[in-house]
Protein backbone atom coordinates (compact mmCIF):
# COMPACT_ATOMS: atom_id res chain seq x y z
CA UNK A 1 0.00 0.00 0.00
CA UNK A 2 3.00 2.75 0.76
CA UNK A 3 4.35 1.66 -2.24
CA UNK A 4 1.37 2.06 -4.62
CA UNK A 5 0.78 5.72 -2.24
CA UNK A 6 4.37 6.74 -3.20
CA UNK A 7 4.06 5.88 -6.93
CA UNK A 8 0.96 8.22 -7.54
CA UNK A 9 2.98 10.78 -5.18
CA UNK A 10 5.95 10.39 -7.34
CA UNK A 11 3.43 10.12 -10.81
CA UNK A 12 1.34 13.88 -9.70
CA UNK A 13 4.77 15.43 -8.65
CA UNK A 14 5.82 15.12 -12.46
CA UNK A 15 2.82 15.65 -14.21
CA UNK A 16 2.01 18.77 -12.34
CA UNK A 17 5.59 20.03 -11.37
CA UNK A 18 7.30 19.98 -8.03
CA UNK A 19 4.99 20.47 -4.57
CA UNK A 20 3.96 23.99 -3.61
CA UNK A 21 7.15 25.18 -1.32
CA UNK A 22 5.51 27.15 1.64
CA UNK A 23 6.82 30.62 2.50
CA UNK A 24 8.35 30.75 6.60
CA UNK A 25 9.77 32.94 8.65
CA UNK A 26 13.23 31.43 7.40
CA UNK A 27 12.40 30.93 3.81
CA UNK A 28 15.51 32.36 1.70
CA UNK A 29 14.37 34.01 -1.64
CA UNK A 30 16.92 34.02 -4.61
CA UNK A 31 18.91 36.90 -4.87
CA UNK A 32 18.37 39.62 -7.66
CA UNK A 33 16.14 42.16 -8.57
CA UNK A 34 12.49 42.16 -8.99
CA UNK A 35 10.36 43.74 -10.94
CA UNK A 36 6.74 43.15 -9.58
CA UNK A 37 5.23 41.31 -6.81
CA UNK A 38 4.07 38.48 -9.11
CA UNK A 39 7.61 37.65 -9.19
CA UNK A 40 8.41 37.27 -5.51
CA UNK A 41 5.66 35.14 -5.16
CA UNK A 42 7.23 33.17 -7.89
CA UNK A 43 10.74 33.19 -6.01
CA UNK A 44 11.91 33.98 -9.73
CA UNK A 45 13.97 37.26 -9.62
CA UNK A 46 13.64 39.27 -13.27
CA UNK A 47 17.91 39.61 -12.92
CA UNK A 48 19.87 37.53 -10.45
CA UNK A 49 22.26 38.86 -8.25
CA UNK A 50 25.23 37.39 -10.07
CA UNK A 51 24.58 39.53 -13.22
CA UNK A 52 24.40 42.43 -11.37
CA UNK A 53 26.58 45.08 -10.15
CA UNK A 54 24.79 46.80 -6.88
CA UNK A 55 26.19 49.91 -5.52
CA UNK A 56 24.04 50.19 -1.95
CA UNK A 57 24.42 50.39 1.48
CA UNK A 58 22.49 48.63 3.78
CA UNK A 59 22.11 50.05 7.79
CA UNK A 60 22.59 46.95 9.79
CA UNK A 61 20.46 48.78 12.33
CA UNK A 62 17.50 49.85 10.62
CA UNK A 63 17.62 47.27 7.60
CA UNK A 64 16.75 49.79 5.61
CA UNK A 65 18.69 49.73 2.27
CA UNK A 66 19.77 52.83 0.15
CA UNK A 67 20.19 52.48 -4.02
CA UNK A 68 22.33 54.63 -5.84
CA UNK A 69 22.39 52.50 -8.94
CA UNK A 70 21.50 48.99 -10.39
CA UNK A 71 23.93 47.72 -13.77
CA UNK A 72 23.73 44.99 -15.75
CA UNK A 73 27.08 43.26 -15.68
CA UNK A 74 27.18 42.70 -19.77
CA UNK A 75 26.02 45.55 -21.13
CA UNK A 76 27.08 48.07 -18.43
CA UNK A 77 22.98 49.21 -19.02
CA UNK A 78 21.85 50.50 -15.70
CA UNK A 79 18.54 49.35 -14.78
CA UNK A 80 15.93 52.19 -14.02
CA UNK A 81 15.75 52.44 -10.45
CA UNK A 82 11.61 53.41 -10.29
CA UNK A 83 10.95 50.26 -12.07
CA UNK A 84 12.56 48.19 -8.99
CA UNK A 85 9.90 46.54 -7.01
CA UNK A 86 12.03 44.90 -4.56
CA UNK A 87 15.78 43.62 -4.31
CA UNK A 88 17.06 40.27 -2.57
CA UNK A 89 20.03 40.28 -0.59
CA UNK A 90 20.97 37.36 1.20
CA UNK A 91 17.95 35.58 0.62
CA UNK A 92 15.95 38.50 2.47
CA UNK A 93 13.99 40.43 -0.05
CA UNK A 94 12.99 44.35 0.60
CA UNK A 95 10.65 46.01 -1.26
CA UNK A 96 11.09 50.12 -2.40
CA UNK A 97 9.38 52.26 0.18
CA UNK A 98 7.22 55.11 -2.64
CA UNK A 99 8.87 58.30 -2.82
CA UNK A 100 6.08 60.06 -0.92
CA UNK A 101 6.65 58.12 2.25
CA UNK A 102 10.00 59.04 2.97
CA UNK A 103 11.81 61.90 2.86
CA UNK A 104 15.03 60.73 1.33
CA UNK A 105 16.20 61.57 -2.43
CA UNK A 106 17.74 58.36 -3.49
CA UNK A 107 15.33 55.25 -3.74
CA UNK A 108 15.21 53.31 -0.27
CA UNK A 109 14.03 49.82 0.39
CA UNK A 110 13.18 48.04 3.54
CA UNK A 111 13.64 44.55 4.22
CA UNK A 112 10.62 42.03 4.78
CA UNK A 113 11.44 41.48 8.57
CA UNK A 114 8.82 38.70 8.99
CA UNK A 115 7.77 36.80 5.65
CA UNK A 116 4.30 34.84 5.52
CA UNK A 117 0.41 35.51 4.43
CA UNK A 118 0.92 39.01 6.04
CA UNK A 119 4.70 40.22 5.98
CA UNK A 120 6.18 43.00 7.96
CA UNK A 121 8.42 45.76 7.66
CA UNK A 122 9.59 49.11 9.45
CA UNK A 123 11.76 52.07 8.21
CA UNK A 124 12.36 55.67 9.90
CA UNK A 125 11.34 58.48 8.61
CA UNK A 126 11.49 62.07 9.78
CA UNK A 127 7.98 63.20 10.28
CA UNK A 128 5.84 67.13 11.73
CA UNK A 129 4.16 66.73 14.37
CA UNK A 130 2.23 69.36 16.44
CA UNK A 131 2.61 69.75 20.13
CA UNK A 132 1.18 72.64 22.37
CA UNK A 133 3.95 74.19 24.37
CA UNK A 134 3.55 76.94 27.33
CA UNK A 135 5.78 79.70 28.72
CA UNK A 136 5.29 79.80 32.94
CA UNK A 137 5.14 82.44 35.39
CA UNK A 138 8.18 81.85 37.64
CA UNK A 139 6.27 83.65 40.18
CA UNK A 140 2.97 82.05 40.31
CA UNK A 141 3.94 78.81 38.00
CA UNK A 142 0.92 79.08 36.17
CA UNK A 143 1.07 79.56 32.20
CA UNK A 144 0.88 83.07 30.42
CA UNK A 145 1.23 82.07 27.05
CA UNK A 146 -0.04 79.26 25.06
CA UNK A 147 0.51 77.79 21.24
CA UNK A 148 0.98 75.15 19.16
CA UNK A 149 3.91 74.36 17.59
CA UNK A 150 5.33 72.18 15.04
CA UNK A 151 8.63 69.47 15.47
CA UNK A 152 9.79 67.32 13.16
CA UNK A 153 11.15 64.22 14.55
CA UNK A 154 12.38 60.84 13.37
CA UNK A 155 10.03 58.11 13.66
CA UNK A 156 9.36 54.23 12.71
CA UNK A 157 6.98 53.52 10.40
CA UNK A 158 5.62 50.33 10.85
CA UNK A 159 3.88 48.48 7.59
CA UNK A 160 2.17 45.17 6.59
CA UNK A 161 2.59 43.76 3.43
CA UNK A 162 -0.53 40.96 1.83
CA UNK A 163 1.99 38.57 0.48
CA UNK A 164 -1.24 37.44 -1.97
CA UNK A 165 -2.42 40.55 -3.47
CA UNK A 166 0.55 43.03 -2.83
CA UNK A 167 -1.51 44.95 -0.62
CA UNK A 168 0.10 47.40 1.86
CA UNK A 169 -0.99 48.97 4.77
CA UNK A 170 0.09 50.47 8.35
CA UNK A 171 0.23 48.34 11.20
CA UNK A 172 -2.79 49.09 13.51
CA UNK A 173 -5.05 47.17 15.24
CA UNK A 174 -7.91 47.84 13.00
CA UNK A 175 -6.12 47.14 9.83
CA UNK A 176 -4.81 43.96 11.06
CA UNK A 177 -8.25 42.74 12.17
CA UNK A 178 -9.44 43.35 9.17
CA UNK A 179 -6.53 41.05 7.32
CA UNK A 180 -6.98 38.16 9.87
CA UNK A 181 -10.73 37.65 9.23
CA UNK A 182 -9.90 33.93 8.01
CA UNK A 183 -8.88 33.39 11.85
CA UNK A 184 -12.11 33.65 13.64
CA UNK A 185 -10.29 32.74 16.80
CA UNK A 186 -7.27 35.20 16.58
CA UNK A 187 -10.09 38.25 15.75
CA UNK A 188 -11.66 37.16 18.84
CA UNK A 189 -8.90 37.59 21.13
CA UNK A 190 -7.44 40.49 19.61
CA UNK A 191 -11.33 42.41 19.76
CA UNK A 192 -11.88 41.12 22.99
CA UNK A 193 -8.22 42.10 24.89
CA UNK A 194 -8.09 45.78 25.99
CA UNK A 195 -7.47 48.85 23.68
CA UNK A 196 -4.03 49.30 25.13
CA UNK A 197 -3.15 45.71 25.10
CA UNK A 198 -3.94 45.32 21.76
CA UNK A 199 -0.79 47.71 21.27
CA UNK A 200 1.11 46.03 22.86
CA UNK A 201 0.48 42.10 21.54
CA UNK A 202 -0.19 43.30 18.20
CA UNK A 203 3.26 41.80 16.72
CA UNK A 204 2.46 38.39 18.85
CA UNK A 205 -0.50 38.08 17.34
CA UNK A 206 1.02 38.67 13.75
CA UNK A 207 3.38 36.07 14.72
CA UNK A 208 0.46 33.26 15.58
CA UNK A 209 -1.70 34.24 12.06
CA UNK A 210 1.47 33.51 10.28
CA UNK A 211 2.12 30.49 11.98
CA UNK A 212 -0.93 29.24 11.69
CA UNK A 213 -1.93 30.21 8.26
CA UNK A 214 0.50 28.90 5.19
CA UNK A 215 1.10 30.43 2.64
CA UNK A 216 2.84 28.86 -0.49
CA UNK A 217 5.08 30.26 -3.72
CA UNK A 218 3.64 30.15 -6.83
CA UNK A 219 4.12 28.43 -9.71
CA UNK A 220 5.61 30.63 -12.61
CA UNK A 221 5.94 28.77 -15.67
CA UNK A 222 6.75 31.48 -18.32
Amino acid sequence: MFIAVLICSLFWTSLFGQEPVALTKNFHFADGVYLNMAQLQANQPAFALDSLEVLHFTNPQTSLTQVDAIVLKKSKEQLPLNEVWAICLDGVPSIRIPQQDIHRELPNFAALKLRGKICFYTFPDYRKRTIRVAAYNPLTGRPFRQGNVERVEEVIIEKMLNFQTGEVADFTVDNLLAWIQDDPLLVETLTELPRGEQQEKLFKCLLIYVDRNPVYLTRNDE
